[in-house]
């Protein structure tokens, strides 16, 4: 099966990035910084707010900003792994044989994407389910009634457009992966790459300053971001899709 060579490409890829520890020790970092911030943040608004009616109205307020900043997080991981993907191949002298094998230009393709969209989605959802129980948790021992942060808009946010947002972020950085002489240069592409890719995430943050705590602005930013997200992943995707060529990356071999 095509996808199962794909799966064993994205296990192999995905072992020898986390051998290194910039890429390893950053996942870990990387991946407890939005929970921490997001239970910090509601542990002291909770703590502080002078009554329960102030309290729902800081919450309705922050809630939008919950879901992008866990889903600008998620894009972090994707990049380092995938800015890893071949030029790390070409640095432990792995690239020209992995080349070689009869797997075609799309299962390998595929399998360097999987291998940063799959650990990436997973630190993304247990990111939003420890900042769910961690702050339903709050609210109860604080003998609140208990909200979701992030809510009901900003779960769909996140299980839309951040997969959408992964899978262009693994899209590009594979390219440039392909394309830079030393891991370092990758890393380096992959900041700017993110800077770049976080600003459809950070649309409805904008929207609320504009709009208040209008659910409908809030959906609507939402709808925009997903449609960006869309939009970004067809294009990255369709550019991976046909400029993926091992000829070209065995003779920069």
């Amino acid at each position: 099966m095509a996808l199962d060579k794909s799966l064993i490409v994205a296990r192999t890829d995905l072992k020898m990035a986390l051998k290194v520890g910039y890429v390893k020790y950053g996942l870990i970092g990387i991946t407890a910084i939005g929970p921490i911030m997001v239970l910090a943040t509601v542990g002291i608004i909770i703590f502080t707010a002078p009554n329960a009616t102030e309290l729902y109205v800081i919450m309705q307020m922050l809630g939008p900003t919950i879901s992008p900043m866990l889903g600008l997080i998620a894009i972090i991981p994707a990049s380092l792994i995938a800015a890893n993907a071949l030029v790390g191949e070409r640095e432990q002298n792995t690239l020209e044989p992995l080349l070689c094998t009869p797997l075609t230009d799309r299962e390998l393709l595929i399998g360097k994407v999987l291998s940063s969209f799959i650990p990436s989605i997973a630190l993304l959802l247990g990111s939003v389910l420890v900042s769910e129980i961690g702050t339903i948790s709050m609210f109860l021992i604080a003998g609140y009634a208990p909200m979701l942060v992030p809510d009901i808009s900003g779960l769909f946010l996140i299980l839309t457009a951040g997969p959408l947002m992964i899978l262009a972020m693994n899209s590009i950085m594979i390219l440039i992966s392909g394309r830079v002489r030393r891991v370092y240069e990758a890393y380096q592409m992959s900041g700017a790459t993110v800077m770049v890719f976080i600003l459809p995430m950070i649309l409805p943050m904008i929207t609320l300053e504009s709009g208040g705590i209008d659910p409908a602005a809030v959906w609507f930013s939402n709808i925009i971001t997903i449609l960006i997200a869309a939009a970004l992943f067809v294009v990255t995707w369709g550019l991976a899709y046909s400029r993926f060529n091992r000829d070209r990356m065995v003779s920069l071999v």
